[in-house]
């Protein structure tokens, strides 16, 4: 390694969004966002190295990798690491007794609102973070989220790009199933509805070429209350018929 390559360590993070890429400006390569073990803080893997092709990840949400990573020059987010090298899943982090072992993931990053996290990141604090919605729904063609935040801070209404790539296999799926009907059955689980069982966040993420600008990296849903054992089999085994684990 040359004295000017920025170092690289080998580093466990918790998987908790997959991003697709967007080819329009402003650009974004197909990212992982997660949490690194050892100093707690958001780091974002890009470009991610799928094995494949966009919509076929080859690490699932909620689960432990380890990689090689170093900061990357060309980028000015804070969070940004390039990866090199195999990537080994090690764990995985369970959704049982309403997000008991998730939590602590989550909570150290939450932000008031998306003007919070836009004044951060022109101070180039940080560029993602967790914000909760008091209400939202899904806009389709290309898919938006819509929302206010829950917080006195919030001034208007943000409708953001949906990168998530949970979210757009969602949508996949529901046009190959529903064919015209699709919109009308995709925002009945993902819209306005999804806030009456689950207590939705928002995780925001600024693009490479435009820092202070935000897309939706994940929705994130944990159940108003905790589910109980037969709930959470069946949540597991429908996530799991879906193939987005």
């Amino acid at each position: 390694m040359s004295e000017h390559a920025p170092e690289r360590i080998e580093r466990d993070v918790l998987v908790i969004a997959k991003t697709i890429a967007a080819n329009e400006f402003p650009v974004e390569r197909p990212s992982v966002l997660g949490v690194d073990r050892g100093s707690g803080l958001l780091v974002r893997l890009s470009p991610f190295p799928w094995k494949g092709n966009d919509t076929d990840p080859p690490v699932a949400k909620w689960s432990w990798v380890q990689v090689t990573s170093g900061p990357d020059p060309r980028d000015v987010r804070p969070e940004t690491q390039s990866v090199e090298g195999e990537i080994l899943t090690t764990g995985y982090v369970d959704a049982k007794d309403g997000w008991r072992l998730r939590w602590p993931f989550v909570r150290p990053h939450l932000r008031g609102s998306v003007e919070s996290l836009t004044e951060l990141a022109r101070q180039r604090v940080a560029t993602a973070g967790f914000v909760k919605p008091s209400e939202g729904d899904v806009v389709q063609l290309p898919l938006r989220y819509r929302f206010r935040c829950a917080s006195d801070e919030c001034t208007t209404t943000h409708e953001l790009p949906i990168l998530d790539w949970e979210i757009q296999e969602m949508a996949r799926l529901s046009r190959e199933r529903y064919g015209p009907q699709w919109a009308t059955r995709f925002r009945e689980s993902w819209g306005a509805t999804l806030f009456e069982r689950y207590d939705v966040h928002l995780l925001l993420s600024s693009y490479a070429q435009s820092p202070s600008k935000f897309y939706v990296a994940a929705l994130f849903y944990p159940p108003r209350q905790s589910e109980d054992a037969h709930e959470h089999l069946h949540h597991v085994e429908h996530r799991a018929g879906l193939h987005v684990l």
